[in-house]
């Protein structure tokens, strides 16, 4: 009963002729430029998956070093074939799935207190299993669907990135569980992030994309764990990550799968699981916080004054993560953030974002002449867990074509106009939200109901964004050397303008009778009338100043505006 990762087919791809397959991590490494992507079951599925393939490039390879031995490897066009076969096969029997003493990212004979094993639910989040409940799970808790074990391996790795928190299953050798349980289990360990990865047309671009310089004089601390000794059902506490490629094959879980012949199935399934507590990051202090971001590229880092109290130490920043009822485009700041290199004495004057140090690292000059016109985009993932971390509430995907002058670390000519742009654009759809606001007031909303006013701005200015966005992704996709940042602002400046403006007049249109009527607010010398005519002419105004760094010339249908009028909400 074997199944290794190394040579056994596990991961489902698209190849570049369009056909699907899956492949094992020889040769997903040895032809990444005939893979097209990963068709995995799930985004969040992807980190894990890409982030193992980069530890073993990283170790095979041994580097690269810096940008002049990484652009060798952009021009041979694929990796050293020998090197990798040489490196798995030293390493192969560590990829074993059931291996009884060493199986991978496991702990051989892994028991539980009480004995027990659990569905393989547990590993996978919108199956029923436990607490975890999902409103429309196809299955049930007593009897899910087998895992094969490529699907095992596969919800293995995400269930060491993405797990939830809280309460886990004491195992046995483990002096740390009590009365049969480990309890103040952190999430997985990506589970605190908000994943950024670049990816390109083939799975070889995208994880040369991914391949930073090693941290230099401490590559040979930092060891992915098939490397390390043998996982076991004890756990030595919170402890520092020793680089990127520790943080890749982070075991933040104690598994064991418990395989099954199944005549009916064909072969090995997987119906039964233990899962236990396992490694946890050391985030304690200022410094173990300063360790974890420089060894995690796949994230944006914003600065925390409450950590910086805390600890009593600056700068201390926490990983932004992504907002489930939001487009990736509008919060492209912390992302595009200009590289830093952060010194010991930075304190108060550090920047309040740090981009993902994979994106920053597409700036370098060498990089951008090595990818050119190559179309790249990013993928975004991330989980929102409730309860205390325990459920898994929301699950975020996306992706975003950007061109590869916005990561440019000599000239921010191309990072600005994408920046400007998307806050010109929030600011026309905050025009359209307050046009909404004081049509409601002027219908007779009392400007102190602020819960029933922030929902008719809420309403207004999602179905905006929703109207924008297939638009602006086309409006990024678009962009190339050649293009001019003004004409391409003006271009979609004039986009935004006429959809924001079809909103307008489908809320002015839906205005009631008392809303033309009109009345007063406010009193002695704030009285004001707010009717909807006052409000049109407000908004107008409002979206006028909105794009006006944008858009040039001024569109000149507009309707006359009186000069002083301004973004506001009509308040008492």
């Amino acid at each position: 009963m074997d199944f290794n990762l190394v040579d056994d087919a596990w991961v489902p791809v698209i190849l570049v002729d369009g056909s699907v397959a899956e492949l094992s991590i020889r040769q997903l490494l040895t032809d990444a430029g005939q893979v097209r992507a990963l068709a995995l079951d799930v985004p969040t599925q992807v980190p894990p998956v890409l982030r193992l393939l980069l530890a073993v490039l990283h170790r095979a390879l041994e580097g690269p070093v810096n940008d002049r031995q990484w652009h060798t490897w952009w021009q041979a066009g694929g990796f050293d074939a020998d090197r990798v076969h040489q490196y798995l096969d030293q390493h192969r029997s560590r990829f074993s799935l059931f291996d009884p003493v060493a199986p991978f990212m496991q702990a051989g004979g892994l028991e539980a207190l009480n004995g027990q094993t659990k569905t393989a639910a547990l590993l996978v989040p919108h199956m029923a299993s436990g607490n975890n409940v999902p409103l429309f799970s196809p299955q049930r808790d007593a009897r899910p669907e087998p895992l094969s074990p490529a699907q095992a391996a596969r919800w293995l790795l995400h269930a060491h990135a993405w797990d939830t928190a809280a309460i886990k299953t004491g195992a046995v050798g483990d002096r740390k569980a009590k009365a049969g349980k480990t309890l103040a289990n952190p999430v997985g360990s990506l589970g605190q992030l908000g994943v950024v990865i670049p990816t390109g047309p083939t799975l070889w671009q995208t994880l040369m994309c991914n391949l930073l310089p090693l941290p230099g004089a401490e590559d040979e601390l930092d060891l992915p764990v098939w490397e390390r000794a043998p996982l076991t059902a004890e756990w030595n506490g919170a402890r520092t990550p020793t680089g990127p490629v520790d943080l890749y094959t982070w075991p933040s879980r104690r598994i064991r799968l418990v395989p099954d012949e199944d005549a009916t199935a064909g072969g090995v399934m997987v119906r039964r699981v233990v899962v236990c507590a396992g490694d946890r990051l050391a985030l304690g202090n200022g410094q173990q916080l300063r360790r974890w971001k420089e060894s995690e590229p796949h994230a944006a880092f914003k600065r925390s004054s409450n950590l910086e109290r805390k600890h009593r130490f600056a700068p201390a920043y926490w990983p932004v993560r992504h907002m489930s009822d939001r487009q990736l485009w509008r919060g492209l700041g912390p992302l595009l953030t200009q590289a830093q290199t952060l010194s010991a004495t930075a304190g108060k004057d550090a920047a309040l974002h740090q981009a993902p140090r994979v994106l920053s690292r597409l700036g370098s000059s060498v990089r951008m002449a090595a990818w050119g016109s190559t179309p790249l985009q990013i993928l975004a993932v991330g989980l929102e867990y409730g309860n205390q971390s325990a459920v898994v509430t929301e699950a975020y995907g996306d992706t975003l074509p950007l061109p590869v002058a916005v990561f440019s670390a000599q000239d921010s000519t191309w990072r600005d106009a994408v920046l400007d742009t998307v806050e010109g654009t929030a600011r026309a759809v905050t025009a359209l939200g307050f046009l909404a606001h004081n049509l409601a007031v002027a219908a007779g909303c009392r400007p102190e109901e602020e819960d029933l006013l922030a929902g008719h701005r809420s309403r207004a200015r999602e179905q905006t964004y929703a109207a924008l966005d297939a638009p602006f992704r086309r409006w990024l996709a678009a962009l190339t050397p050649q293009t001019e940042p003004e004409t391409a602002q003006d271009a979609w400046a004039r986009q935004v303008r006429q959809i924001v403006r079809s909103h307008a007049g489908a809320l002015i249109d839906a205005a009631s009778p008392a809303a033309w009527r009109g009345r007063e607010i406010g009193d002695g010398d704030d009285k004001q009338r707010i009717d909807a005519t006052v409000a049109e002419l407000r908004f107008h105004s409002a979206l006028n100043k909105a794009l006006a760094e944008l858009e040039a010339p001024t569109d000149p249908s507009l309707p006359p505006v009186a000069e002083q009028a301004e973004l506001e909400a009509i308040t008492p």
